[in-house]
């Protein structure tokens, strides 16, 4: 899952837009979730505005949340302590709005205030080419776990996806030519996801007054997040065979680490953290190759996002044995921006002269390959 890290406020004012502040209210019955929650709620720039687990009484919803702006919210059931995905709802959040969920697993109705009945019509209108869509990829998410080679996914992705991707706009922008005063109409071009092209032919055929409307922050935050993100790219490109920026963090023992003190080895960078399943998965295959190159290589891991007490437990359960430092987003260097770090996990790898000689982001099998050839 792609996460975009930026601030919010920049885009927004550049757009002209105001927030407002608010209550959301959720209720409703939702079977299944047991006698407690996990809660997620995620602005458009993909920032965590809330994580945390809620208590429930038997199937029942009765939710309060703060909110100032447009954003997602997840609610997943807890199975054995773990969160279980196939157990939860995820709806637009807006403040000022009153949600009513009846239903399980994907099968559940949005009710409430006017947007969420407009939201619930739309959403099904939608529903058939978004289940194609997300089911395609979600086969191409397997085949990667399975070992296919990521140059075969991609080509099937690039033969196969616009014609799921355009079908899928087709119904959203049928909608919103509909109903183009409809904040529900604003709010669905969200659910075109990272397809510009199609978010602002959407946004002209809206009204003045929906393209002001809170509902609206959700897909210009989008625009913005992606506009952020072709920059970044630009950066991590420009990055590569010059000298890696330094910058220095606590360690684990709350010692100042240098990365050009590392200088001499080949060094990778791992931007990561606790909370990114991405990044836990690639563990053992990183544990495996810092083994095998052990001589030739250090590791730096650079946790985001986390708590203290998170980061160090996480190394502890997960017997990482390689540098760890802290990213404090209050003090002290910001590796984060240096790199431009655009998602999780992303591994920048520098060479013993301390130049960057490549970015990849995600869990990549190239990442292990171009390892081989280099360290060999």
């Amino acid at each position: 899952m792609k996460k975009f890290l930026l601030s919010m406020l920049a885009g927004m004012m550049a757009l002209g837009v105001m927030a407002q502040s608010g209550k959301l209210t959720v209720s409703g019955a939702y079977k299944g979730l047991g006698d407690s929650v996990r809660v997620f709620l995620v602005d458009a720039s993909g920032e965590m505005l809330v994580q945390e687990s809620r208590a429930v009484a038997g199937d029942q919803l009765d939710m309060t949340f703060d909110l100032d702006d447009a954003a997602m919210l997840y609610v997943f059931g807890l199975k054995d302590g773990q969160l279980s995905l196939e157990n939860g709802f995820a709806i637009p959040a807006l403040p000022d709005e009153h949600a009513v969920i009846e239903g399980e697993g994907e099968d559940y109705t949005m009710g409430g205030s006017q947007f969420y009945r407009d939201y619930n019509e739309a959403s099904n209108l939608i529903k058939a080419p978004q289940e194609a869509a997300r089911a395609f990829v979600k086969e191409c998410q397997n085949k990667f776990i399975q070992g296919v080679p990521k140059e075969e996914i991609d080509k099937e992705y690039e033969e196969k996806y616009p014609a799921l991707e355009q079908a899928l706009a087709d119904a959203v922008l049928g909608y919103v030519k509909a109903h183009p005063d409809a904040d529900a109409s604003a709010m669905l071009l969200s659910d075109l996801g990272e397809d510009a092209d199609h978010i602002k032919e959407g946004a002209a055929l809206l009204t003045e007054r929906a393209r002001g409307s809170v509902a609206a922050n959700m897909y210009k935050g989008i625009l913005a997040a992606i506009e952020k993100e072709k920059a970044n790219q630009a950066v991590q490109e420009g990055l590569e065979g010059n000298l890696a920026p330094d910058f220095t963090l606590n360690d684990i023992n709350g010692k100042p680490l240098a990365l050009s003190s590392l200088r001499g080895k080949w060094v990778i960078l791992d931007f990561w953290g606790s909370w990114c399943s991405w990044c836990i998965k690639g563990m053992p295959k990183m544990k495996e190759y810092y083994a095998k190159y052990q001589d030739k290589l250090e590791i730096l891991g650079v946790d985001c996002n986390d708590t203290v007490e998170k980061w160090k437990n996480a190394v502890a359960k997960h017997e990482i044995p390689w540098l760890h430092v802290y990213w404090d987003k209050e003090k002290g260097d910001n590796p984060v921006e240096l790199y431009a770090v655009r998602g999780f996990p992303t591994k920048v790898i520098i060479n013993p002269e301390g130049k960057v000689v490549k970015t990849i982001v995600g869990e990549d099998p190239a990442f292990y390959g171009y390892l081989d050839e280099v360290l060999k």
